[in-house]
């Protein structure tokens, strides 16, 4: 069995027509409160909704997270 490729490219072209129509300054500001507010010790998640309501991305919202707060390494071995 393999994978419907197509899939993939309509769902690309959701999100590319998405992003061509939401208000790109309200997401640029809503990301950035996210961002001061990953910063200090606020609770996120009216932040997180706010990004979303402006259609911010997962990746877009992901992306500003791991920049305040870095990304999981795993040390050592573990065997």
């Amino acid at each position: 069995m393999t994978a419907d490729l197509s899939v993939a490219e309509r769902q690309i072209a959701r999100v590319n027509e998405m992003k061509a129509h939401r208000d790109q300054h309200a997401v640029d500001a809503s990301l950035k409160a996210l961002k001061e507010a990953a910063k200090g010790e606020a609770n996120l998640m009216p932040y997180l909704i706010d990004a979303v309501k402006t259609y911010a991305t997962l990746g877009e919202i992901c992306g500003v997270l791991r920049e305040v707060f870095g990304e999981y390494q795993q040390g050592g071995n573990l065997f």
